[in-house]
């Protein structure tokens, strides 16, 4: 028993922490997030006076400073003069270009494009008006970003990438630790290991290769024709975290191929250090595709980053350990030795084990992040690919003891149907993982507004105004600031009286009547602990004027707990 554990310290356990401890010092400057536009100038839906003298967008995380644009068109069509979109030095949220034309009265449309810091390409439309011409209602505060689809090469590339991860890693448990010693040295097991092993490299490389004009055909928004060219590569390489991130996996690449071919002279399944420098080199490349993931877009990156990397590796140890026992009991039948089935599946058993709870344990931490609320899981795509991936993981977890009962009993001759079928549930679930990583995460939950401002008409006054401010929105004490204006829009303070009825609609005669007292810049303003709940409240505004005329408004609004 101590000798086991001691080849797990060595062997397993101490190489994942070294490539933790490794990847923890890559984090800070290699790791940022998920962009979402949480207010911009001009805002969407607004109207004023004059166009600023510089554009901002302000987004609630980082963003990458290539393949910014930001362009604005007039209703014919014409793209209005703007400068180059860059980050700003002192805050990387933030995406400004200055103005550099005038912008006569009327309507126009701003289009942004940016790449998130997680690698995912985002955009969105705010529309505004200038002066009179360009008068628009429902005010708001950033445009809504488009819906982001992602293309079949990226989804392809990724299900490539994760099925390749798992045969890799298939091979190095199957040779390192499932492969009982006295067959270590039988070459028709072996040698087709070695085989599928040096395929799954050479595969893998090129997949990578190919992902940085990926990365830049989704970056810059060209065709392929156009990827491959120098200026856009070199600025995805230098430029983003994407880049960085290709040459940290090739040089990976590099470690990982270069012990091995030490392990392949020293013979394999014999363990040693090189065991260790694969161990690492892997985890180091699963480390590299969260660090361009959602995880990397999540306030707590440390911990998003080592719950997803976690997520890979029980996955591709998994389904590469099954993928690596379907090997074997091909080659194993050829040479008349599959009585040594049970005890490899026995060995594989702790593994799989091990792997399921580190699915479960990192997918329920990711989720958490992940999806604001339960309803996400079920109307939101996110949530949706989520839900089908756990159903797909139940089914192998259900064969994969089937397959653990089968060996005990030794009925392992007739089940390869079975283990085949667990194999296809898992390359589908690596193909489900391809598109989550390249689908966007739900929007968070909107924040409760602290504060209600509402401008509307008196109902009882002709060319009356009646605007009504509540701070701060929420059970407790509260301002109450009430001002009248006239047609022209000048304030009115001739106001003799001016009252509140303060209620919960769902019980209007539970109303307070409370007055408010005139202020020196001509508002009315009254404070006390009017909101006794939480919900939707009703406030009554009545004004009585010098003149005995009279202006009332009622006001609806959710009041936060």
């Amino acid at each position: 028993m101590n000798r086991k554990i001691g080849v797990w310290k060595r062997f397993v356990l101490l190489p994942i922490l070294a490539a933790v401890i490794l990847a923890t010092g890559l984090m800070p400057s290699l790791a940022s997030a998920h962009a979402t536009l949480v207010s911009s100038t001009p805002a969407d839906q607004t109207s004023m006076a004059k166009m600023p003298e510089t554009i901002q967008l302000t987004f609630n995380e980082t963003i990458q400073g290539e393949f910014l644009s930001i362009e604005i068109t007039n209703t014919a069509g014409k793209k209005m003069p703007v400068g180059q979109a860059t980050v700003q030095q002192n805050d990387e949220r933030i995406v400004t270009s200055a103005v550099e034309g005038d912008f006569p009265d009327g309507i126009y449309t701003l289009n942004w494009r940016v790449v998130s810091a997680d690698g995912h390409p985002i955009r969105g439309t705010i529309r505004f008006g200038i002066g009179s011409d360009g008068v628009l209602t429902d005010a708001g505060v950033a445009g809504g970003a488009a819906d982001y689809t992602p293309g079949a090469d990226t989804v392809a590339h990724r299900a490539a990438l994760y099925t390749l991860f798992s045969a890799v890693a298939g091979v190095i448990l199957f040779l390192g630790f499932l492969l009982p010693a006295e067959l270590r040295s039988t070459q028709s097991i072996t040698r087709p290991m070695r085989i599928l092993f040096w395929t799954s490299m050479t595969l893998l490389l090129l997949v990578i290769l190919i992902g940085l004009p990926l990365q830049a055909k989704l970056f810059a928004d060209v065709p392929w024709s156009e990827a491959f060219g120098k200026e856009i590569l070199g600025q995805t390489l230098e430029g983003t975290s994407s880049g960085r991130m290709f040459l940290l996996q090739v040089l990976v690449w590099l470690m990982i191929a270069g012990a091995v071919v030490v392990n392949d002279v020293m013979g394999w399944g014999k363990r040693g250090g090189h065991w260790t420098i694969v161990i690492v080199g892997f985890v180091l490349l699963l480390v590299t595709k969260a660090l361009t993931g959602h995880a990397a877009g999540t306030e707590h990156v440390f911990s998003q980053v080592l719950a997803d990397t976690l997520h890979m590796l029980g996955a591709t140890v998994w389904i590469g350990g099954i993928l690596a026992l379907l090997f074997y009991l091909i080659f194993a039948k050829k040479e008349g030795i599959g009585g040594i089935w049970k005890k490899t599946v026995q060995r594989f058993a702790p593994w799989a084990f091990g792997s399921v709870i580190a699915l479960i344990f990192s997918g329920v931490v990711m989720s958490v992040t992940h999806i604001p609320t339960w309803s996400d899981l079920f109307t939101s795509r996110y949530g949706q690919l989520i839900v089908a991936k756990s159903v797909l993981l139940l089914i192998m977890a259900t064969l994969g003891f089937i397959h653990f009962r089968n060996a005990r009993r030794k009925q392992e001759a007739q089940k390869i149907g079975a283990l085949i079928t667990e194999f296809a549930a898992g390359i589908i679930v690596l193909v489900l993982a391809g598109l989550l990583t390249n689908v966007p995460t739900p929007p968070p939950a909107a924040a409760a507004p602290t504060a209600f401002s509402d401008v509307q008409p008196a109902e009882d006054a002709e060319n009356v105004k009646i605007s009504l401010d509540v701070r701060p929105l929420k059970v407790g004490n509260s301002t109450f600031t009430v001002r009248f204006t006239d047609a022209e829009g000048a304030a009115r303070s001739d106001w003799q009286q001016v009252t509140l009825r303060i209620a919960p609609q769902a019980s209007p005669t539970e109303e307070t009547e409370v007055r408010a007292d005139k202020q020196t810049d001509g508002s009315y303003q009254v404070s006390g602990l009017y909101f006794g709940n939480a919900g939707t409240w009703n406030v009554e505004v009545h004004g009585l004027s010098d003149r005995f005329e009279q202006a009332d408004r009622t006001f609806t609004m959710e009041v936060n707990e």
